[in-house]
Order: structure tokens, then sequence, then C-alpha cells
């Protein structure tokens, strides 16, 4: 009985002071970074009913890494500033003329010509887009 519990004993010690599985995975997956590169240019939106909608990304002149964003649906605009935070492009955008952000769009490149992006606005639900290079 005795040897039954310092072997068990001993099994919860190693196990306490090994790594996890997930920090294990963290350790060996690099981490992926984006760059401007990979969001800037002109995009059109490649989801099934949803095809009328644009997206334009730039470098701003004005400080090194901003990037500006403007999205287009039919009659509608929203524009704003984005930055990049690791692989995603995070856009922080308003409805041209109003002076309150009232969506957020974040992408993911998914190649050199596709995104997929989440538009997020203040009073709606999340829509899920993909987007294709022009």
């Amino acid at each position: 009985m005795m040897r039954r519990f310092v072997v068990v004993a001993a099994a919860i010690v190693t196990l306490g002071c090994g790594e996890s599985a997930v920090e294990a995975g963290k350790a060996a997956a690099p981490s992926r970074v984006a760059t401007a590169d990979a969001f800037a240019g002109s995009w059109s939106s490649a989801t099934p009913g949803y095809e009328f909608i644009r997206l334009t990304v730039v470098s701003k002149s004005v400080e090194q890494g901003a990037l500006g964003a403007r999205l287009t649906l039919s009659g509608l605009a929203f524009e704003g500033n984005a930055r990049i935070d690791a692989d995603s492009l995070i856009a922080t955008m308003s409805v041209i003329g109003s002076s309150e952000p009232n969506a957020t769009l974040t992408a993911h490149a998914m190649d050199a010509n596709t995104l997929s992006a989440r538009l997020r606005t203040a009073t709606g639900t999340p829509l899920a887009l993909t987007f294709s290079r022009q």
C-alpha cells in the first residue's frame, strides 16, 4: 500500500512540474505578425449577398504604421483609423459625418488575395465577410 502511494505521489509531482499541453503548444507555434502590405489596397466582398461591399485600406503618411480604412456599402460609408495587432487589422470606424465611432472591423489575411473580416456595429449583429483583392 505504501509503495503504491509513493508511485502516485511521484507521478503527481512529475505532472505538476512539467509544461502543460497549452504551454508547450504556445512555445512550439511561431506567432504570426501581419504587415500593413497584407491589408493595404482595394478589396471587394466575395460573400454571397454582400458583393456590393467594398473595403479600401491605405497607409497614412502622418504616422508610421498608421492606416486608414473605408468601408462602403450601397449609400453608406464608414471611415476610420486602423492598426495592425499581431495577425489582424483592427479598424475603429464611424459613419461619414458622425463624430462617434460606431463600428469595428477586424480582418485577418487568409492569403495574399483574401481577407476574412467581421464588422461589428454598435446596434446590429456582427457581419462576417470575405474580401478578395481587386
